[in-house]
């Protein structure tokens, strides 16, 4: 039989992996002992990579030259299968550090509230992995003109994945008021919002929203995706990320055009 580990061995994982990302980011040390930090982390990325995805508090990046270099933009990107490189010098373990500590967050709460928590599926992990790779060549030719260009195209993901959603179904109720997402997958508990950010839809107005599903949908689903597609509006999408995934059960999505 395959043994998984448990939480707590979950979480001195990737505490240690915490500790010597910090101690190779701030080179402290000998060279040698730097060296064998350097190792440690070598040895135990995969794990603590794994161990991340599996608590939900995985997000991929989207680095962009210095606006005097110019070049490539590179979308997509894993920081995880970057850890050592610099990106026009900044390095990328900073973003690591941060999925790592709220994995380890979000692994303390799971054990200490059993049933309040759950190590994301396989399934919702497939999800939001294929609305990150095909959204974006949905719209090769032009961007989208409004929210339910993105909705279809969203959709047609699902059902490439033989995925049993609804859309524009379900409702959550709070007070007077009724939330309905825009697809709800019912065997994950989870519910996916679409948004269009845009010249004429700014980055505070869906960061605005975003606030107001967390707080409807946790009431019905215990996992929400957010997919932005992005027109240009949102200047900091890594900062967006983080400030949303912080909420347990939250994944978000932003894919540029």
């Amino acid at each position: 039989m395959q043994k998984h580990p448990t939480l707590k061995e979950r979480i001195k994982i990737l505490r240690e992996f915490y500790d010597s990302l910090t101690q190779y980011l701030d080179n402290e040390g000998s060279p040698a002992e730097m060296q064998q930090c350097k190792s440690l982390i070598n040895r135990n990325l995969a794990a603590a990579k794994e161990l991340v995805t599996d608590a939900g508090t995985m997000s991929t990046m989207t680095l962009s030259p210095p606006a005097a270099v110019g070049g490539p933009i590179a979308r997509g990107i894993n920081p995880f299968d970057m850890i050592f490189i610099d990106w026009y010098g900044s390095s990328l373990i900073p973003h690591v550090k941060d999925m790592v500590e709220q994995a380890i967050g979000a692994y303390e709460h799971m054990e200490k509230y059993p049933d309040l928590l759950k190590s994301q599926s396989r399934e919702a992990i497939d999800i939001e992995s294929s609305i990150e790779r095909a959204l974006r060549p949905a719209f090769r030719g032009s961007p989208p003109n409004n929210e339910t260009e993105v909705q279809n195209a969203v959709e047609n993901i699902l059902n490439a994945l033989g995925v049993e959603f609804t859309r524009d179904k379900d409702i959550a109720s709070v007070g007077p008021r009724g939330f309905k997402p825009d697809f709800v997958v019912d065997s994950m508990s989870l519910a996916i919002e679409v948004k269009l950010a845009s010249k004429t839809h700014s980055a505070g107005q869906v960061q605005e929203e975003i606030a107001a599903d967390v707080t409807a949908y946790k009431t019905k689903w215990k996992r929400l995706l957010i997919v932005i597609y992005d027109n240009g509006a949102i200047a900091d999408p890594y900062q967006m990320r983080r400030d949303n995934v912080k909420h347990f059960g939250v994944s978000i999505v932003i894919v540029k055009h």
